[in-house]
């Protein structure tokens, strides 16, 4: 059986990402989660706490998606090229979850979310600067601040994403994912 916050979750994703934040009235989510009043603020007291679970969730599929790439053993460009094509793999088969996490959101939901998203964040940080860092060490790829390097790897495919997701690319992402992680190589590939 499904439980009552994940139904909730479920009914909220796409009014979000369809009216946004402010057009998403919870009333609506409640008749659309077939939950009753007391069910409903017993899991989300607040509508910027039903919006900070749906970020929350999604930035830590995201980075799990990343995570899971660097946990395997391969080379550096083989890492780099992976993480590329995952990403964008990840963002493709989770659109409005991407949609949201990728939205300008009001600061009372980032507010919500931060106890939860900065942990995630913190532990996504020190995962991927520990590898960078390593294989800046190898003379793999480039040296450089966590900030830099992270954004040569993953910001021109997250850039991508985004015009896909507002319907600017017909491109999918999958299909673009040989050429952008080529990209990422391209900026990252260090001098040995």
């Amino acid at each position: 059986m499904e439980r009552t916050a994940d139904r909730v979750l479920a009914a909220a994703l796409p009014l979000f990402v369809t009216h946004g934040y402010a057009g998403a009235s919870l009333e609506k989510v409640r008749r659309d989660a077939g939950v009753s009043n007391g069910s409903l603020y017993h899991h989300f007291p607040r509508r910027a706490d039903l919006a900070a679970r749906l970020l929350n969730a999604g930035m830590r599929q995201c980075q799990d998606a990343v995570l899971a790439v660097l946990t395997g053993a391969g080379a550096a460009e083989d890492v780099v090229r992976s993480v590329v094509t995952e990403q964008l793999r990840w963002v493709e088969e989770h659109p409005d979850l991407a949609r949201w996490i990728f939205s300008d959101l009001p600061d009372e939901v980032l507010l919500a979310a931060e106890p939860d998203l900065g942990a995630d964040a913190r532990r996504y940080a020190v995962a991927v600067g520990d590898w960078l860092d390593a294989q800046s060490r190898a003379g793999a790829v480039i040296e450089g601040s966590f900030g830099v390097r992270h954004a040569l790897w993953l910001g021109p495919a997250m850039e991508f994403a985004r015009h896909w997701l507002r319907g600017r690319s017909r491109q999918r992402p999958t299909e673009a994912a040989a050429d952008l992680a080529e990209g990422a190589w391209r900026a990252l590939e260090g001098t040995r």
